[in-house]
């Protein structure tokens, strides 16, 4: 037993120290850096490892970054020329290929697995723009190590030969992980061309040496070709900035071109429809589209309603419980019957051509749902565009031209995360603050309060939320490219915005009919007093009255309306107006005693039934001391593969 247990920790006591070593590691990083009169830098790293077959099993990659930010958040990118890449002093299979900002050069062959144990890997580069330039000194800054590594580094020195003329005239460096400021290293060469820097103490996974070093200024030559080399690299940035600068110039072009109004005669009180448009098409043309009323019915459709009415195709019955049923009128199958405008036939059609009568509930709700389509395909197909051009195309051009240029410039300049942050939060506040100013100006555009108080909270809901885009922009917190371009993009949003309802404007003939649609509602909604003043103006009769309802209706204006006929007929014939009710309509929410009242009531309790019937919508510098770990050119990282 004795032995048996003898022969144990012998066995284990011969394994310790392989086992102490079997770990993947970087044992000696040494870089050779050569600081060349015209600027360059060639550098050789020499990289020692200990490979176990875990990470390491055909090679190294190595990730050296070759663009930097500057403190206006544009990258400096950096020239860079392979020289050669050796394994254990030979010539060894490699390739490179972009991890972002980085170059990794992998080193090894893919179909080859190297043998366990110390590997010696060499690269050698010449890189530019590397140096910076003050002063009283030029300076090289550079990131000897690199602070990605994914294994520990025994050791890291670095040596640097500086042009001839040259002398090192103030040194420093940095240990630890990205950001740190450690002091555990030695350096040597002050006041020499030659200096050399090592550290003190192994490095941790993600930890890195960086190190700085002032030297004589004007020996080196700077770079002639930096402006050059700062837009190529930022080709991006610049492009957005560019392509933000000329949405608002576009816009502002597109609507001298397009948007601008034409001449249009002054207005005068107009006494019939012009252009002889029907009730519901000159709701359409007056409001540019389908406007909704007080209970979120299109007017155009209690307009086509009502003319279907009063041209007796239709009676309207309201029964005591509030119940609304459309029945056929005496007029409906008369041979002599008048041709109905193309939007009340096809909402007539939906509505009654097929059955003898209608109740306005939700079991009929999809068939009324069907038949206001119908009216609103019919008036679209034959008014759109004539009296009034959205130029939506000019609209869309321009916001694709700007979604175009944000894309690309993102594709090309690669971001950084503290340019995104600046970015991103500023398109988000732009997209919804916007989408909330079109929403809320619809609303507030409508005829109910409830509509009218939603459209203003969400207006200023939509300014909070801007708001929130501007602040993330004026703060001074460098970046400054970013901020700048952030703000481009606010105004450019804002431009567009403003461009939904800038850009529409009348067309020739357009501008005469919209400005006598504004007299003939003049006319209508001017009290009965009033309307004694106006020249040439026709006596007010019960047949003139019911024809102009339905306008009235469309216009949003059938209680001064029926107030002037109520004013009228109470003055010639005060017993006719105690009677008096309209053939086309039965019901309680009509009331002889106030004709205003209740030709304004009778429209709101049709209104109520077709709402109420409708189907609910689906939901849908470094060598000063102000350096840190990881600053620098040079840098990156690496691992195994």
């Amino acid at each position: 037993m004795k032995r048996w247990l003898a022969a144990v920790l012998l066995c284990l006591v011969a394994f310790a120290p392989q086992a102490a070593s079997a770990r993947e590691e970087i044992r000696s990083f040494i870089a050779d850096i050569q600081v060349n009169a015209d600027s360059s830098l060639e550098v050789t790293e020499t990289i020692t490892v200990n490979a176990e077959g875990n990470a390491i099993r055909r090679g190294i990659f190595r990730d050296i970054p070759l663009r930097a930010l500057d403190e206006w958040g544009l990258w400096a990118s950096n020239g860079f020329d392979l020289v050669e890449v050796l394994h254990n002093g030979r010539n060894t299979p490699h390739s490179t290929e972009w991890q972002g900002r980085f170059l990794r050069i992998l080193i090894g062959d893919p179909e080859v697995f190297i043998p366990r144990g110390e590997h010696t890997y060499t690269i050698r580069y010449v890189t530019t723009r590397q140096l910076r330039y003050f002063a009283n000194y030029d300076e090289l800054y550079w990131n000897v190590t690199g602070n990605f590594w994914s294994f520990p580094i025994l050791s890291a020195e670095a040596r640097v030969e500086l042009p001839e003329g040259a002398r090192a005239e103030q040194l420093a460096a940095y240990t630890g992980p990205f950001g740190a400021e450690g002091k555990d290293y030695t350096a040597s060469g002050e006041g020499r061309s030659e200096v050399r820097f090592e550290t003190t103490r192994p490095l941790g996974p993600e930890e890195g040496m960086t190190i700085a070093v002032g030297f004589t200024p004007g020996v080196v030559e700077p770079e002639a070709d930096g402006i050059s080399a700062l837009l190529g690299a930022n080709a991006g940035i610049f492009l957005m900035i560019l392509g933000w600068l000329a949405v608002p110039v576009y816009f502002l072009y597109a609507w001298n071109k397009v948007g601008r109004d034409p001449p249009s005669p002054p207005v005068i009180p107009l006494f019939h429809p012009p252009e002889k448009l029907s009730p519901a098409a000159l709701s359409f043309a007056h409001f540019n589209g389908f406007r909704t009323g007080k209970k979120g019915i299109d007017l155009p459709f209690i307009a086509a309603l009502l003319s279907l009415g009063v041209k007796r195709f239709l009676v309207i019955d309201e029964d005591a419980h509030g119940t609304v049923t459309l029945q056929r009128g005496p007029k409906a199958n008369a041979a002599s019957a008048p041709a109905l405008p193309a939007g009340e036939a096809a909402l007539y059609s939906g509505l009654l051509k097929n059955r003898p009568e209608m109740v306005l509930d939700k079991h009929n709700g999809p068939a009324l749902q069907s038949a206001g389509a119908n009216l609103r395909s019919a008036i679209s197909k034959e008014y759109a565009g004539r009296y009034y051009n959205s130029n939506l195309g000019w609209l869309i051009l321009g916001a694709v031209f700007a979604i175009a240029a944000f894309i690309i410039g993102l594709v090309l300049q690669s971001p950084p995360d503290e340019g995104l942050l600046y970015l991103i939060p500023v398109l988000m506040t732009s997209l919804f603050g916007g989408g909330m100013w079109v929403a809320g100006r619809s609303m507030f555009k409508e005829q109910g309060l409830g509509s009218r108080i939603i459209g203003a909270l969400l207006f200023l809901l939509g300014a909070g939320v801007f708001l929130i885009g501007v602040l993330v922009v004026v703060v001074p917190d460098g970046m400054a490219i970013y901020r700048f371009a952030g703000a481009l993009l606010i105004l450019g949003m804002a431009v567009m915005i403003a461009m939904v309802w800038l850009l529409g404007a009348p067309t020739a003939i357009g501008a005469k009919v919209l400005t006598d649609i504004k007299g003939f509602k003049l006319y209508l909604e001017t009290a009965e007093t009033n309307r004694l003043n106006m020249r040439d103006a026709p006596e007010m009769s019960e047949e003139l009255f019911e024809r102009f309802l339905p306008y009235a209706a469309g216009l949003g204006v059938e209680k001064p309306w029926s107030e002037a006929w109520a004013a009228q007929l109470a003055r010639i014939a005060p017993e006719r107006a105690k009677t008096y009710r309209p053939q086309w309509y039965h019901g309680n929410s009509w009331s002889p005693g106030n004709i205003g009242t209740a030709a304004a009531s009778s429209v709101a309790a049709v209104s109520a039934a077709m709402a109420a019937s409708m189907p609910a919508p689906k939901s849908s510098s470094g060598s000063s001391g102000g350096g840190s770990s990881g600053g620098g050119g040079g840098g990156g990282g690496g691992g195994g593969w």
